[in-house]
């Protein structure tokens, strides 16, 4: 095992000498073509079809690669073959892995994650092409106000008349984007639940206000009937 280890170690070294470059075959598996070199293989191999690869490990039952170490952009590949799953260490690209010959997850170099898609998302952390299921999710705001400002004594509250004003003119509530606004851009989970929340408060202290005006109703209203019900019987 020994000597198989030392002979594999000196063949690779001794590839990339002068003498060795003539060297093209050898009975252990191992050749080398010019600068490069290849083990069980003759066949140089690359998921995106390049042909720099330095050095090669490749199963001679199968011809599938297992490592690759390239000149060019793509670094170091581990992986099965052309199509196989694999895993991508760049020099200047993403860190990726893949699954046949889509990529599952890439690590940028913008320090950003990309998962089932080839999004960069660029002032984002992580892009995700598709569906997301978590158990629990938590939106930590760093600097928005959160809407205790609408229960403050000096807080703006607009009227209802205000309110569908707003409405009848533009489509919707003052602040809340419109449809075609999330349909192009999107919308922020925590900035649009500050907003539902400004909402809610401002719906709360319509309320208040209107249960106050039904009391001061309803006390006028049994003032009334007992001023009625006095002159009846005094008729």
């Amino acid at each position: 095992m020994k000597t198989t280890i030392y002979f594999l170690i000196f063949g690779i070294f001794f590839s990339f000498s002068a003498f060795g470059q003539q060297w093209t075959t050898s009975s252990t598996g191992i050749y080398s073509t010019g600068n490069k070199v290849l083990i069980g293989t003759n066949d140089v191999q690359g998921l995106f079809g390049i042909d720099d690869s330095l050095l090669q490990l490749v199963s001679p039952s199968n011809s599938m690669s297992f490592l690759s170490m390239s000149a060019g952009t793509k670094g170091i590949t581990f992986g099965t073959g052309i199509y196989g799953n694999a895993m991508y260490i760049s020099a200047n690209d993403s860190f990726s892995f893949a699954y046949g010959a889509n990529k599952v997850m890439s690590i940028n170099p913008n320090m950003s994650v990309s998962i089932g898609t080839n999004l960069n998302p660029t002032g984002y952390k992580l892009a995700v092409g598709g569906k997301i299921i978590a158990e629990e999710l938590k939106v930590q705001l760093q600097s928005a106000p959160w809407p205790d400002y609408v229960f403050a004594s000096d807080y703006q509250l607009p009227s209802l008349l205000e309110v569908e004003k707003q409405i009848q003119e533009n489509g919707h509530l003052e602040n809340i984007p419109s449809a075609c606004e999330v349909q192009e851009n999107g919308i922020e989970v925590g900035e649009m639940n500050r907003l539902l929340l400004e909402k809610v408060e401002e719906l709360t202290l319509y309320t208040i206000e209107q249960q106050k005006q039904l009391d001061q109703q309803t006390k006028e209203i049994e003032e009334l009937k007992a001023l009625v019900k006095e002159l009846v019987q005094n008729k």
